[in-house]
């Protein structure tokens, strides 16, 4: 047996040695504890696969086991009231496309129930066709009330998901909750509305979103609505940073040479345990006191334990639930996000999730009238949009990790480079060959794949010429051409081609201040990052000084953009990058995130020039980062996260916010006062936990940071660095204030997410933990909306990005 073969079943020593095959899925019946051998019965959540292959299963679609949604609907409920019975419309208006009458047939647990049909055959309707109930309260007081819950009915052929809009709350103060529903069945829809003013309901609006109708689906689409009620029950917390009687831990486990820290709060006893699954104590140490300003805290350091098992703690009379400690602990989030981008495909059959789609869609060049199809890659999020920059970083990403994983798993290594081949692959189709490019598409539904003369719907994707844009095609297609020359030479041959082109027009349009319109004038600092590093790139695969020279003229620009000296502040702070040289705007980012731009541009130089007479500058440049890092991170230590950004009130980009013109003024006051909330460093400078925003959810912000210290810290061989970016990685597997892992179907008390077209997929991320009000402290509730909880590619691309370097 080869060494990566042998190195790719290390990890089912602790899952068991005989497995059973399922559809490509792997699911292993037993658990070792440990090296030697002891057996133990498998947890719940331990059964997963390891082993996805290249096709979806129904079963990676969809995983209530430990999903909170689970948990929420066995609550308690204290106390209840109806607020609509079902059985009649006397109270109730339709809206849109739609009709209404009492059900002749349907009836809800012995009760008659409302009928909604309306039609889902949208694709050439202008405006777009919606539709809806609103239910007339009166002013009901809902005060004594925390959740609502309703049941709905979606009745309709050839659709494997609906999502509606439920709206409640006071006149003007009303809040929406819009979560997924199965057909043809009979949905418990509960959301808790804690946080919501309810004194005086007027209504509750109700509405199915008209997503297209797909080729595989009829337009008939009929909703039954039976009793809704409002109810109390205890709440979930969501906001802050206490935990209550909670543990915040990484539910998938932790690395045996790396620290390993769990948090928890009210603890009475001076010393906690780790216990095998067979509950006997293999590790036994003091909790670690942490005063912060929002209680006591109280860690639970483990790092000293390096054996490989499964493993739970104790302290007091509350313990967590299984995790492990594994070199490939990590790897199952893995295979998860593979099978999530798998499910996000566009263009082609996707079992569970959607046939061929989009297949009538085209992206029209504006000069010529030439035409691209801009079907295939993934779907960016749950808006079936898709973006050049996300798949560009994406591809890139998971190539990157492909490459480190070579030697190690041929089994992962093969199912990386396969889908990586999806985005490069889409790269490739989707340019013009001058410039131009697909760099936004909107898709917004399901199309019937029917090409119309008279359909100018199908070409309102307009392609565009971005520099950033193609400097992050040419580092992706680089890369690919480094990754795919051993398995498919004439595939490799076109990336390098291409990446070539793209760098050139990119490198033109920047100097002539082109940039795309959807996200505004080109970032000095954020750009010259990307064009260093295709530079780089291109020279590791072509041998050409010219790259090498370009990289090196970027870099200084980049470096122009860092702060070196220390400003006179009451904490001074350096390291951290502007827009530009000048200084005139801080480089921060509220919603994607690209933080590592510059330091991956300096970084990959500095490997690769170890001769050139800058490179010492480079190496400043990022020991200039590692020291913004150490410094920040001193400053705000509860549980181990990176801050975001240090904010200079009079360097705020406006042009960076997602604020419409009709709201610049107070989205600009908005923005100061988040800014302000933060920890002051002088009169004009903070420091942010959390990004100021008006689009709130911050996984890509945070683990784009994360990159870039992961860079800096393989770059100058500093663990310290790697293990502040492996603690991102844990807060999004579980290690934050609700002790839930924020990856749909991975760990434990994940929060079902904003899908919109598609079920659940296993292995998706969100957008990500938001802010509340102007307040730098956490939420993640219960209510489910975009953009927080919308599934996204990006934030998964982040991830691989960092593992990539930290596994």
């Amino acid at each position: 047996m080869s060494a990566k073969n042998t190195n790719h079943l290390s990890r089912r020593k602790f899952l068991g040695t005989s497995a059973l095959g399922i559809a490509g899925i792997t699911i292993l019946p037993s658990f070792a504890l440990n090296k030697k051998g002891a057996q133990g019965a498998m947890p719940s959540r331990l059964k997963k696969l390891i082993k996805i292959s290249s096709y979806a299963h129904k079963e990676m679609i969809e995983d209530l086991s430990e999903c909170s949604e689970t948990r929420w609907l066995s609550k308690k409920v204290e106390r209840s009231i109806p607020i609509y019975s079902g059985e009649s419309i006397g109270n109730v208006t339709v809206s849109g496309r739609a009709t209404l009458e009492v059900a002749k047939e349907m009836k809800h647990e012995g009760k008659s129930c409302i009928c909604l049909t309306t039609n889902t055959e949208i694709e050439n309707i202008q405006p777009r066709a919606g539709c809806g109930i609103e239910i007339n309260l009166g002013k009901i007081d809902l005060s004594s009330y925390n959740r609502i819950s309703a049941w709905v009915y979606p009745e309709a052929i050839g659709y494997q998901n609906f999502y509606f809009h439920f709206s409640i709350g006071n006149p003007g103060r009303s809040q929406l909750h819009a979560p997924c529903l199965l057909p043809n069945k009979w949905n418990h829809v509960t959301w808790e509305i804690t946080d919501i003013e309810r004194n005086a309901v007027e209504r509750l609006t109700i509405s199915p979103y008209l997503g297209g109708c797909p080729p595989e689906g009829l337009p008939t689409y009929k909703v039954y609505f039976g009793e809704i009620s409002a109810e109390k029950v205890e709440a979930d917390p969501e906001f802050g940073w206490n935990l209550n009687d909670r543990i915040a831990y990484c539910h998938s486990g932790y690395l045996p040479k790396m620290k390993k820290i769990a948090i928890a709060q009210h603890v009475t006893e001076a010393r906690f345990k780790l216990c095998d699954v067979k509950n006997n104590v293999v590790f036994e140490r003091f909790v670690r006191k942490i005063e912060h300003q929002s209680g006591i805290f109280y860690e639970l350091d483990f790092s000293d334990f390096t054996t490989c098992g499964a493993y739970y703690l104790k302290v007091d009379n509350r313990q967590t639930k299984p995790f492990i400690i594994d070199e490939q602990a990590l790897d199952e989030s893995i295979w998860k996000s593979m099978n999530f981008l798998r499910l996000l495909r566009c263009g082609e059959d996707v079992a569970g999730v959607h046939s061929a789609c989009h297949l009538n869609c085209k992206v029209i060049h504006p000069q010529t009238q030439a035409t691209v199809p801009s079907f295939g890659g993934w779907h960016d999020a749950g808006d079936l949009s898709q973006f050049e920059i996300c798949t560009a970083e994406m591809a890139q990403a998971i190539l990157e990790l492909a490459i480190k994983v070579k030697d190690k798993d041929n089994v992962l290594y093969d199912r990386l480079l396969e889908e990586g081949k999806v985005g490069i692959s889409w790269l490739l189709r989707t340019r013009f060959g001058d410039g131009l490019r697909a760099l936004a598409v909107s898709y917004g539904m399901w199309r019937n794949n029917v090409l119309q003369p008279d359909n100018e719907s199908i070409r309102r994707s307009v392609g565009e010429n971005g520099p950033f844009e193609n400097f992050l095609a040419a580092v992706a297609c680089a890369v690919a051409a480094g990754v795919y020359k051993e398995t498919d030479a004439i595939f490799a041959d076109w990336c390098l081609r291409a990446a070539e082109e793209d760098f050139a027009f990119a490198k033109e349009g920047y100097q002539k201040g082109i940039y795309s319109r959807r996200w505004g004038t080109n970032v000095d600092s954020q750009v010259c990052g990307a064009a260093a590093l295709a530079a780089a790139e291109l020279y590791a695969l072509t041998g050409k000084e010219e790259y090498g020279s370009m990289g090196a003229q970027y870099a200084k620009t980049i470096l122009a953009c860092q702060k070196s000296d220390y400003p006179d502040w009451k904490i001074p702070i350096r390291g951290f990058f502007y827009e530009d040289p000048a200084h005139t705007k801080m480089l921060t980012y509220e919603h994607r995130g690209h933080e590592q731009s510059p330091v991956h541009g300096l970084a990959r130089l500095y490997e690769l020039l170890p001769n050139h007479p800058d490179r010492n500058k480079w190496k400043e440049g990022l020991e200039l980062y590692r020291e913004y890092t150490y410094k920040t991170c001193e400053l705000a230590p509860l549980y181990h996260l990176l801050p975001a950004h240090v904010y200079e009130l009079g360097k705020l980009n406006m042009e960076r916010f997602s604020i419409g013109a009709n709201n610049a003024e107070r989205a600009h006051n908005d923005l100061q006062e988040q800014v302000k909330a933060g920890m002051k460093l002088s009169d004009d400078a903070y420091l942010r936990i959390f990004p100021a925003a008006a689009r709130r959810g911050f996984h890509a912000t945070q683990l784009s940071k994360a990159k870039a210290v992961s860079i800096v810290g393989r770059a100058l061989n500093d663990p310290k660095l790697i293990q502040i970016a492996m603690n991102q990685v844990e807060w999004v597997l579980g290690k934050n204030p609700f002790a839930s892992s924020t990856m749909y179907g991975e760990g434990y008390n994940y929060h079902p997410l904003y899908v919109a077209f598609s079920r659940q997929m296993v292995g998706s991320l969100p957008v990500g933990i938001k802010t509340r009000g102007n307040a730098d402290l956490p939420y993640w509730p219960v209510m489910n909306n975009a953009v927080y909880k919308e599934i996204w590619g990006h934030t998964t691309g982040k991830y691989l990005f960092v593992l990539a370097d930290v596994i």
